[in-house]
């Protein structure tokens, strides 16, 4: 990998969440190191606050249009995603051949609450006016519980096929202590993926998103993508 910082870019994403300020941290982080990235939502670039009418297929294609116009621009663009976010680079992955590694964090291969989401879905109606109108202070950063039936449809229904069809180098990043996503069935999704290079780094600790550790996280994707720091 070349060493010149100014041919590589990250284009990272954040998880389910209302706005991109888990990928800015990850920005932050590349940025004192001297890297250009950009930090974007699940959904894209542009900020929303009205998630009612939201599909995966336009997250997708907000997604894959900034990657590919920054694949025009950069010699090397490379993918980090929180969670849902890196199912969204694994999902673009299956088409287009212009990320040049992905690194997942936390991917939800499979909810390890489910259950409880699909439940709780059922009383959503009784609240979520309130809700929705309370959703456009952004200041709140309110869970967006109108793309919570799409979300989970995705990645019960999409995420897990095609995966063989993936050819960029894929790394996985996982605690054994994820409340969120079982780690037990990540070697057999990742089996599936065609990469000749894949790996997975499970960790003893942390959370969904491995205790918000940048440093920590940045340094085991960029030695993956064998990045000089």
């Amino acid at each position: 990998m070349s060493s010149d910082k100014s041919k590589i870019h990250f284009v990272l994403v954040a998880g389910y969440s209302a706005d991109e300020q888990e990928a800015a941290v990850l920005k932050e982080n590349l940025a004192k190191q001297g890297f250009s990235a950009d930090a974007i939502s699940f959904y894209g670039e542009k900020y929303i606050n009205d998630f009612t009418d939201l599909k995966i297929s336009d997250c997708i294609k907000n997604i894959s249009g900034l990657i590919n116009k920054r694949a025009e621009e950069y010699e090397n663009v490379f993918g980090i995603g929180i969670s849902l976010g890196g199912a969204l680079l694994l999902e673009h992955a299956k088409k287009k051949s212009n990320l040049k590694g992905i690194a997942s964090i936390g991917t939800p291969f499979r909810l390890s609450n489910v259950r409880w989401i699909k439940f709780g879905q059922l009383f959503l109606p009784l609240f979520y006016f309130v809700w929705r109108q309370l959703q456009k202070i952004k200041r709140l950063r309110l869970s967006p519980l109108g793309a919570t039936k799409i979300v989970v449809d995705y990645l019960e229904k999409d995420l897990p096929i095609n995966l063989a069809t993936i050819q960029a180098p894929v790394l996985l990043l996982h605690s054994k202590k994820d409340p969120v996503s079982d780690y037990r069935v990540l070697p057999g999704y990742l089996d599936q993926i065609a990469s000749g290079k894949k790996k997975i780094i499970f960790f003893e600790k942390g959370n969904h998103v491995i205790a918000h550790d940048a440093d920590l996280l940045m340094r085991y994707s960029l030695d993956f993508f064998e990045i000089e720091r």
